[in-house]
């Protein structure tokens, strides 16, 4: 399953502190690349453009302008972990949660539209982590997919 992007923040040297919507952070040193794509050498001459990095819509990867944009498989993958975000907000426990459950159903969003009368789009808003769906939608979604929703109250970890 493909991990999204949250959030990014531009470092020292190159370097992306990338938030992913699991909670995983990882660096990327965009330097490794500039030998395969030297239009991102422009990154490191250029400051103010570097600091211009947006999450695109969706959170499936980064771009700066219509020329350079990055993959959020790119940085997943050849990422390097450094940490993550231990209360993973619920609205993005929610998000990952229906993607890895439609991926274990082998359903795409149009299908499970299809199966529970919820718009593909609202589906969209909800594995974006941009919805916050009622528990009679939950229980809709979990009923197309062929599940149980279940949910559990835990006591929080101490920092």
């Amino acid at each position: 399953m493909m991990q999204k992007i949250k959030t990014v923040r531009t470092k020292e040297d190159c370097i992306l502190s990338v938030v992913f919507q699991n909670g995983v952070i990882k660096e990327y040193d965009l330097k490794k690349i500039f030998s395969a794509f030297p239009q991102f050498e422009l990154l490191a001459k250029d400051e103010m453009l570097y600091r211009l990095v947006r999450v695109d819509t969706g959170g499936y990867g980064l771009s700066w302008n219509d020329d350079l944009d990055l993959d959020a498989e790119e940085i997943w993958e050849n990422g390097v972990e450094v940490g993550t975000i231990k209360d993973v907000e619920l609205i993005d426990t929610v998000a990952i949660k229906l993607m890895e459950a439609r991926s274990k159903a082998g359903m795409t969003q149009k299908q499970l539209a299809e199966a529970t009368g919820i718009y593909q789009a609202d589906i969209s808003k909800i594995e974006r982590g941009l919805a916050n769906p009622s528990l009679s939608t939950l229980q809709r979604l979990a009923d197309g997919l062929g599940m149980k929703l279940s949910f559990d109250f835990l006591k929080k970890d101490r920092l």
